[in-house]
């Protein structure tokens, strides 16, 4: 599965405000051409709604003056009449509540008139109070004389506040009629008004809804076209830039960021896909490196018949020979043998480039019993190389190959030199000789034992299986090196990583 999250670059995103505040100035405008188009409509009909809200709040409080009025009058003669508690309780009260109104006259400013006629009314009224206090008054002091004449004078005032009060409702009347009959004066052209700038704002906002409405959509319908392509694994499929600062651009860079994103965890699942094609390769060459290694040391038992019963036979002989008292025939049969007891050790194993050496030493010795003055044989071995490790068994099949193969058509001054030396960090072993040489073909054909894959056949442990050995023994890292030319000889290199042993 792949994690985007951890593969994807740090991103947060930006905050625009462009988009909105387009809508926002959008919605103004066109709000604004409304507003001016009702404006007109709505200060007529708040004039006429002022008018007739005058006229009923004068009136409503001209009459709830007079009934408190009549209410008051009414408890004062109930009161002086038959001097009832329950009627006295009731003049408090409504009296109380006509001072109150009273109170409230002349707090807006009116127009001169209605002031002036405002200020008489409080004044009578503030006077009613007066008059029918005082009777109130004497009635409790038994002067009958006293709330007679006091109860006359707040009758009297009684009747002109009802006269005043319905003169002021009188006068709010015409004012609101008036304002009334200027309102329907004006009514057909604040309608024809109203109606051309309703059109004209309708206009105005189609055309401004649909500009904004493709600058808005445009972009989120390429946005799409890009999601449709992604979805479809098209994924760098191009995305139209985009300028403005605004959500739409966080929108498009988020959906680029998502692409980049998305390609980069595809290359990395394909980069690890490719890496672990690559390891289970290269687990496969182990696995195959050990299974050549192992028909190798198989290929090396297989040549070895009897080989406990052959050293021991050889052992008698030497032993045999030296009791005989034939001193030449025991040096061979203890050179033959200890050269075998080297060649029985298991052949994948690591030794010293000196018990290499010393190997082949036995078996030069052993070639010059039999083959006498036949073939030169000469070490070219540096010191410094001895303490040097080497897969086992090495130079031996080389020096055989080259008197069976390379010489054997010499009857007289062939020349094989064994060579090991130190170059940079590598020790070269090598085996030259001076016979027949080797085709290309026969060069490409061993050297191809190096190849895990390879699948010759392999006759006895010469050249081919030294070089399997050797790429086998070493994991790959060292090499086998062929030259040759046709009549001139051939020269067989072990080049070996310089690792001493501990």
């Amino acid at each position: 599965m792949i994690d985007l999250s951890s593969l994807a670059r740090p991103w947060k995103p930006k905050r625009h405000r462009g988009l909105r505040n387009r809508i926002v100035l959008n919605s103004v405008v066109i709000l604004f051409v409304l507003v001016i188009a009702t404006s007109y409509t709505a200060f007529a009909s708040f004039d006429l709604a002022r008018s007739v809200e005058v006229l009923f709040r004068n009136s409503v409080s001209m009459e709830e003056l007079r009934n408190t009025l009549r209410d008051t009058q009414e408890n004062l003669t109930g009161y002086l009449s038959a001097k009832n508690s329950e009627s006295l309780k009731d003049f408090i009260r409504t009296s109380t509540m006509l001072t109150g109104m009273m109170m409230r006259l002349n707090r807006e400013n009116k127009s001169d008139d209605v002031f002036l006629l405002e200020k008489d009314l409080a004044f009578l009224v503030d006077s009613y109070v007066a008059s029918a206090e005082g009777a109130v008054q004497a009635k409790r002091g038994r002067d009958v004389a006293q709330y007679v004449s006091l109860y006359e004078d707040a009758r009297r005032t009684s009747a002109l506040i009802e006269f005043l009060s319905t003169r002021i409702d009188t006068i709010h009347l015409g004012q609101s009629l008036k304002g009334f009959l200027s309102y329907k004066t004006n009514i057909s052209l604040a309608l024809l008004s109203n109606g051309i700038l309703l059109l004209v704002a309708f206009l105005l906002s189609i055309a401004l809804i649909g500009r904004y409405s493709y600058t808005i959509t445009e972009p989120l319908a390429r946005l799409s076209v890009a999601a449709d392509a992604v979805a479809r694994g098209e994924y760098d499929h191009p995305l139209p830039p985009y300028d403005n600062e605004d959500e739409i651009r966080t929108l498009h860079d988020a959906f680029g960021n998502m692409q980049e994103s998305v390609q980069r965890a595809f290359a990395e699942q394909t980069r690890k896909a490719e890496l672990e094609r690559s390891l289970m390769e290269e687990r496969m060459r182990v696995l195959t490196y050990q299974h050549r290694l192992k028909d190798a040391e198989l290929l090396a038992l297989q040549t070895q018949i009897n080989p406990h019963f052959l050293y021991n036979t050889l052992s008698a002989g030497w032993q045999l020979a030296l009791v005989e008292g034939n001193e030449k025939t025991a040096e061979f049969l203890e050179k033959l043998a200890a050269f075998i007891r080297y060649a029985l050790k298991p052949s994948t194993r690591f030794v010293l480039v000196s018990e290499e050496i010393e190997c082949v030493r036995q078996y030069i010795w052993l070639l010059k019993l039999r083959f006498g003055e036949r073939f030169r044989f000469r070490l070219e071995v540096q010191d410094d190389t001895l303490g040097y490790e080497t897969p086992a068994l090495v130079l031996q099949p080389l020096v055989e190959n080259a008197i069976v193969h390379g010489l054997r058509d010499f009857e007289q001054g062939g020349d094989v030199i064994v060579s090991a030396r130190l170059d940079a960090d590598t020790v070269r072993l090598s085996v030259s000789d001076s016979g027949r040489g080797m085709p290309k073909e026969s060069i490409a054909l061993a050297l191809a034992a190096a190849d895990p894959e390879d699948t010759t056949p392999q006759h006895g442990i010469g050249l081919h299986n030294v070089v399997r050995r050797v790429a086998l023994a070493t994991g790959g890292k060292d090499r086998v090196e062929i030259e040759s030319e046709l009549g001139h000889g051939t020269r067989v290199t072990i080049i070996l990583h310089a690792e001493k042993s501990v």
